[in-house]
């Protein structure tokens, strides 16, 4: 009973949440509310990439105040204070989220956090210049990846680099970005998230919810066209895991979009990720499929397509296809049992007028095998090896965090979300998805799984995450082997064992009217998670754990006399690792102070 009054006090006093400004956060909910104006035709030309800067944020605002409803005007009043208060604010929040395992017996512990910052939003040059920023730390007591749902990114950016502070562990949680322009064309730099797209939180490109980068972007916006260019500095980490952290790696994005009537727009974009130099061309409003042929097509390139249908006000129909590597030739045979590695996302987005519901998002998407992931080799102008601990700087992560859908490859998820401001103050959002996902190399042949058996420790993944690549070392050329399986076949979600993932979530933040001695927020959410076969994702055929001699294998202790047998006893360890059903309660009540 003492300990669930403890945890009851815990509860009240905080959550693990994010209150940072609008021209700074992407994920802030000024931007749902930016979506169901422009549906409604109260705003146009809206920039392409999220955040936006001040001068846009208040055009945005002040058009809405003139134009809108009752409910519009409140709304927009309520940040349009935010965005032209004072310069800089203080604040304070402390946080706990409790989660709980049904299948773990007692009472277990809490994350607890503090979130001290400050932050604040200036103007220079009738808004021609400004700077928002949001400088803090991030405190917790625990590892803030064992208090997250399944594929969940956590909302600050404190990862690495901590200083111990007793039982806490401090991280730096920084933001800042410095924009000049008009609210038609304009450049950005900082150090922010970005998000592209009308799936908020969901991009396929760039998601809101991915771990910041140090950008550098152009955006000019016209009433037929606009076009937006980024150039990111990212972190590398290890090709197998997604440890460690190595410099020397970037993402350039840039996306043109066709506005040829109002209910319909057109986007072709493209990304391409590098590393071990500073390639100054991708900088270039060119396309970067004939630009990185001057170096040899050594780049990682994906390719997407945006397709925005308003049928009637109020509702859009969205569709976006990005593209990684397909095999054209058998698509034209109408082959697509081939290499086709492609996420594709389609859905509607309705934002009624003058109504509680600000928004109702359903959407369904897919990621077919090996999209976003991408093999390194050590030094391919010696030789295609793969060693143990090999920095990939051309997979789709940054520190080890997806950079777009942050579901792994082989999966489909169908989403609902639904936003509620019944007062500016109160925002509520309800939330309901369900996940399949399957491990690739259950697929394998015999013989492509001894492969990988008797690799080194630490060589390849076989866990059919991001870091799973269909490649091979091959220390005695330049060019490298890969998996026949993985190459020339789709196996979308086609094998035996397969892991469900069901969540239902529920977030209430309300903010209290603004005092002279500062502002009080409190926020409440619950999420119930089932996930069915868990252990899919766990590694198939590990490497390190075989040694061959005289064609006899010995693994875990025990000697087979055929790759089929040894194949076998590996593909049986891991199903009797997929383990039973795990429900997770998450619990999360906060407050945040703010002078």
């Amino acid at each position: 009973m003492k300990k669930f009054l403890v945890l009851a006090l815990a509860l009240f006093l905080g959550t693990s949440s994010i209150f940072a400004q609008v021209s700074v956060d992407p994920n802030e909910n000024f931007y749902t509310l930016v979506e169901s104006w422009e549906l409604r035709g109260l705003i146009s030309d809206v920039p392409p990439l999220r955040p936006f800067p001040l001068s846009v944020i208040r055009d945005i605002l002040q058009t809405v105040i003139e134009k809108g409803n009752e409910r519009d005007v409140n709304n927009a009043q309520m940040y349009w204070e935010k965005v032209t208060g004072k310069p800089w604010n203080a604040s304070l929040e402390t946080g706990v989220t409790y989660k709980k395992d049904i299948n773990e017996s007692g009472f277990g512990e809490a994350l607890i956090g503090l979130y001290p910052d400050v932050n604040g939003d200036i103007t220079l040059f009738d808004n021609f210049v400004s700077i928002g920023y949001h400088l803090g730390m991030a405190v917790y007591n625990h590892s803030v990846s064992d208090y997250l749902p399944v594929y969940e990114n956590d909302l600050h950016d404190g990862l690495t680099d901590s200083a111990n502070l007793g039982p806490f562990e401090a991280f730096w949680d920084m933001n800042d970005v410095l924009a000049l322009g008009t609210k038609n064309i304009f450049v950005q730099t900082g150090i922010y998230r970005s998000g592209y797209g009308p799936f908020l939180g969901a991009g396929l490109a760039l998601n809101d919810n991915s771990y910041h980068k140090t950008n550098l972007s152009f955006t000019t916006i016209h009433p037929k066209w606009s076009y937006t260019q980024q150039y990111s500095t990212i972190g590398a980490t290890t090709s197998y895991d997604g440890t460690d952290q190595a410099p020397d790696k970037y993402i350039a994005f840039h996306a043109l979009e066709f506005k040829p009537f109002p209910f319909i727009s057109f986007a072709y974009y493209e990304t391409i990720i590098f590393g071990k130099r500073l390639d100054p061309s991708y900088l270039m409003p060119v396309p970067y499929y004939i630009a990185q042929g001057i170096g040899g097509y050594n780049d990682n390139l994906q390719m997407g397509i945006l397709l925005k249908v308003r049928p009637v006000k109020s509702l859009l129909w969205a569709t976006d296809l990005f593209v990684d590597d397909v095999s054209a030739n058998e698509l034209v045979k109408l082959n697509f049992d081939t290499k086709l590695r492609l996420a594709a996302k389609t859905g509607f987005i309705y934002t009624p007028e003058n109504s509680y519901c600000t928004r109702m998002g359903l959407d369904y998407m897919m990621i077919t095998p090996f999209t976003y992931s991408h093999w390194e080799y050590d030094d391919l102008n010696v030789s295609a090896a793969i060693s143990p601990g090999c920095f990939n700087f051309q997979n789709y992560t940054n520190n080890g965090i997806p950079m777009g859908s942050s579901y792994p490859p082989n999966s489909d998820r169908i989403c609902l979300v639904i936003d509620f401001l019944p007062i500016p103050p109160l925002h509520i959002r309800v939330q309901s998805s369900f996940l399949r996902h399957a491990n690739i190399c259950e697929s394998y042949t015999d013989d492509e799984a001894l492969s990988l058996l008797l690799g080194r420790a630490g060589q390849y993944a076989t866990d059919g995450s991001i870091y799973t690549h269909a490649n091979l070392e091959d220390p005695d050329s330049k060019l490298g082997t890969h998996i026949d399986t993985a190459w020339d076949h789709l196996n979308f979600l086609n094998q035996d064992h397969k892991m469900y993932v069901l969540q239902e979530g529920l977030d209430v933040e309300y903010a209290f009217k603004k005092m002279k001695w500062g502002q009080v927020t409190l926020k409440f959410s619950y999420l119930f998670e089932w996930i069915k076969n868990p252990g899919v994702s766990n590694h198939l055929y590990p490497g390190g754990l075989v040694t061959e001699s005289g064609g006899v294998y010995t693994y875990k202790g025990s000697s087979y006399s055929s790759a089929e047998d040894l194949v076998e006893a590996a593909r049986q360890d891991w199903i009797d690792g997929i383990g039973s059903d795990q429900i997770n309660n998450f619990f999360t009540l906060g407050l945040r102070y703010q002078f």
